[in-house]
């Protein structure tokens, strides 16, 4: 008898518990947040010619439910400057940043960019540019006018 009243105040607690833990659940299956997407996070210049144009760019969407807001992008070395879309990015919205690596140094390079930004589970985002700078003087004992 004692087993039976104490699954019945077992079951009842249950089920008095019950509409409030599926009323959080639900709660946070619609929370909204921004997702930051990138169609690359690593952008190869492969070989390029010292002096020519070092200016690539990243493009990324909105892929959350939330505006996206990119607050920084930060470089590790004054050898590549970043700037990027400042605009509140709504749901699907794209937007891009750009690397400009200084090609003036010859040899292999690889540099980290880091975005700074709103986004759920990816606040700072790593993305890379990397590659190598030919001197044909050097190489080919000629150098481009």
């Amino acid at each position: 008898m004692i087993k039976l009243i104490t699954m019945n105040k077992t079951l009842l607690i249950f089920l008095t518990c019950l509409p409030m833990w599926l009323s959080a659940q639900q709660m946070e299956s619609q929370e909204s947040f921004p997702i930051i997407t990138f169609l690359n996070r690593t952008i190869d210049y492969d070989t390029i010619e010292r002096y020519s144009n070092g200016h690539r760019t990243f493009t990324f969407y909105n892929t959350g439910t939330a505006p996206l807001v990119v607050s920084r992008v930060k470089s590790g070395c004054s050898c590549t400057v970043a700037s990027y879309t400042k605009d509140t990015l709504l749901p699907g919205e794209r937007g891009q940043i750009s690397a400009k690596y200084n090609t003036k140094k010859p040899g292999k390079f690889e540099r980290e960019l880091v975005v700074y930004s709103n986004a759920k589970d990816f606040s700072l985002t790593e993305i890379w540019i990397k590659g190598y700078v030919l001197d044909t003087k050097l190489h080919y004992g000629i150098e481009k006018k």
